[in-house]
């Protein structure tokens, strides 16, 4: 069964089928938002579009029911950051917060999707956030179903440049960078630094020089844009460095025809620049252009994932169904009801009769308190001469004694029962190896557990320890004795060969 790709670039838009990794269709097309005609500008961009893809789809029988949308990056906004170690269930929240410090616009505008990449050793977490205007990925939706074609992902360009990397046969441990441009057509250049298969940085430049459509660009021009390429990858070195200083970039694997390979070999950098074999990935008869890299890519999602997980079409069907706000149900529970004046007598009258039912009853137990009162144990410690004052006095004596026996009685400790809860709240692959419990520095009970996760993934190891923080919080026998559970430290130890995710939680109470 085929798979197609499309990528949406600034100049071009390029289709890809392939069939286990071959080739079936290569096929380019000017992407309608640029040199078009007198006539054609009184059409949509979009109905242009629509129908240069049918076109497409009839005149090579494209048949796929399905399509993997790559998109160049100004159409996506692209950030990376640090926020501090914190429980699952308020991520979102919190990446919410801290990134409308990295964005020109008002998040409300954007449909975007984040990951998380776990630091134990400083405690951080850094986030990849990735998001894009909500009417352009509504533009991209709208498209594709009036193709009566679903979207099985849509991606940042650079990242499909990661799959080609990986389809190639590179690595992804360690900290590396890829670099993806075309001195021959008129494309964005990515440049991506990436720890073990996590986006750390990225940039797209485009290298200007004059429209060049589909054939090779002046000598001159070339020897131009190969400088600014030069210039834009010094500078993205730089920037690298001065945000990720601790992260020594080693490695930078190039993706270009081989006349720019030989061009920019002899290219200095404290890195050392590889370059992939593209024909090697692509077969022997394609020709190499990035907006091919880009769209071949695409097409092979399934076969070749990364562990990049966003996922924007996924969070866009996740935000739509939200539930809605209270007061939109109440307008909504509301619509439809009349009001009717004998329900509304009749409302008042049993209001009424209510309240005249009450005050008979009240009544007597009035009296008999009354009597209660007048027969009540006299009390020879205290005479009827006693002013207000030797009495409020002789009050709060025996109120501190009777509290004081309160204490002793009813706010002791059994440890018995927020410990016979603690196995029920347990997730797979987390075991307790050892428990404290004794008197914190306020005076206040104080119970320490340790335990251990492994489950060979980093991210759902830290993911667990999480989860039974929140189950603990959620059972009542617990967080009845422990107002305060939090996560004290989270390390790894290496056992058997293994590496092993250690933690402790501290849960302390209230000194009463």
């Amino acid at each position: 069964m085929s798979s197609l790709g499309i990528y949406f670039g600034i100049k071009d838009i390029n289709l890809v089928e392939t069939s286990a990794k071959k080739i079936l269709n290569n096929i380019r097309l000017p992407h309608p938002n640029t040199a078009m005609t007198e006539l054609e500008e009184k059409v949509p961009a979009d109905i242009k579009l629509i129908a240069l893809l049918k076109d497409a789809f009839r005149t090579y029988r494209i048949k796929a029911d399905e399509a993997a949308i790559c998109i160049s990056g100004q159409d996506l906004v692209i950030r990376t950051f640090e926020i501090p170690l914190i429980p699952q269930n308020e991520l979102k929240g919190v990446v919410s917060f801290e990134v409308k410090k990295y964005i020109p616009f008002k998040l409300e505008e954007l449909d975007y999707d984040f990951q998380i990449l776990y630091n134990s050793k400083n405690k951080t977490s850094l986030v990849l956030f990735v998001g894009i205007k909500k009417e352009i990925l509504n533009n991209y939706i709208s498209i594709f179903k009036q193709l009566n074609m679903k979207i099985g992902v849509l991606e940042y360009s650079a990242f499909s440049v990661l799959r080609f990397l990986k389809l190639s046969g590179v690595n992804d441990s360690g900290v590396k960078a890829s670099l993806c441009f075309d001195l021959n057509n008129e494309d964005e250049a990515n440049f991506t630094v990436y720890e073990n298969g996590f986006s750390l940085f990225s940039r797209d430049f485009v290298l200007t020089g004059e429209p060049s459509g589909f054939e090779q660009v002046a000598e001159a021009d070339r020897m131009q844009r190969l400088e600014k390429l030069k210039n834009e990858i010094k500078i993205s070195l730089d920037y690298y460095k001065r945000k990720f200083p601790e992260k020594s970039l080693k490695e930078i694997y190039v993706v270009s025809d081989k006349e720019s390979q030989q061009e920019l070999s002899a290219f200095s950098s404290e890195a050392s620049i590889k370059f992939v074999d593209s024909q090697k990935v692509l077969g022997k008869g394609a020709i190499y252009s990035s907006v091919l890299i880009k769209s071949f890519a695409a097409s092979l999602f399934k076969l070749s994932p990364l562990k990049i997980k966003i996922s924007l079409i996924g969070a866009k069907i996740k935000a739509a169904k939200t539930v809605p706000s209270a007061r939109q149900t109440t307008t909504n529970l509301l619509e439809g009801i009349k009001i009717d004046l004998k329900f509304i007598i009749f409302g008042v009258l049993i209001c009424a009769g209510v309240f005249v039912y009450g005050i008979t009853r009240v009544q007597p137990l009035k009296k008999e308190l009354s009597d209660i009162q007048n027969n009540r144990v006299k009390i020879n410690s205290v005479s009827g001469s006693e002013t207000i004052e030797e009495l409020s006095d002789l009050s709060s004596k025996f109120s501190q004694k009777i509290s004081t026996l309160d204490n002793l009685t009813k706010n002791q400790m059994f440890a018995t029962y927020p410990l016979d809860s603690v196995p029920a709240a347990l997730p797979v692959g987390v075991w307790l190896e050892n428990f404290n419990f004794n008197q914190n520095a306020s005076g206040g009970p104080e119970l320490i557990l340790s335990g251990k996760v492994y489950l060979a993934d980093s991210e759902k190891e830290v993911e667990s320890v999480n989860n039974f923080l929140a189950n603990l919080k959620k059972i009542p026998e617990f967080s009845r004795y422990f107002q305060e559970i939090n996560i004290n430290s989270i390390d790894r130890v290496s056992e058997e060969e293994k590496s092993i995710l250690t933690f402790t939680i501290v849960c302390k109470a209230e000194r009463k």
